[in-house]
């Protein structure tokens, strides 16, 4: 760097009428101090390319490590899913069994239903044999009250 600043001096003093040496001696100071050199730079650049690598893998580590933890919760919701499914199915097996235990019910109802059936016609037959019976027996002792009140009045 110091040779640039004597190399930059003496090409402005060739340049240049110089009435301050002081003075050009501070602008080639100042400028020289102002210029960054090639090597500075280049290793400021390659620590920024490595620090913006470091930050994407980072974030891509953080996406992986994200969409793990996504998987994982889907995997759950999946068996939480099939559990619930599962205990549904259940749900409907038992209710299938309490409506074959109300069909096999209704069906001896039913038998029930035709047994009292039977027992009603049956009662109605004898109820119409008993009718018919007491009718007759009625018939019969009206007969015989007239035969018997006929039979004073002729004697």
């Amino acid at each position: 760097m110091e040779t640039m600043m004597e190399v930059l001096e003496q090409e402005l003093e060739g340049a240049f009428e110089v009435k301050d040496k002081k003075s050009l001696h501070r602008y080639v100071l100042l400028l020289t101090e102002n210029i960054v050199k090639k090597e500075n730079y280049e290793k400021q650049q390659l620590e920024l390319r490595n620090d913006i690598q470091r930050l994407a893998e980072s974030q891509k580590q953080g996406f992986e490590m994200m969409n793990q933890r996504f998987e994982a919760i889907d995997k759950r919701f999946e068996d939480m899913f099939h559990y619930m499914d599962k205990r549904f199915e259940d749900i409907d097996k038992r209710f299938e069994t309490v409506d074959k235990r109300f069909e096999d019910a209704n069906e001896r109802f039913e038998d029930v239903n035709k047994r009292f059936e039977a027992v009603d016609k049956r009662f109605e037959d004898v109820n119409k044999n008993f009718s018919r019976l007491f009718t007759f027996m009625n018939t019969g002792m009206g007969i015989i009250i007239l035969l018997t009140i006929l039979f004073k009045f002729i004697r």
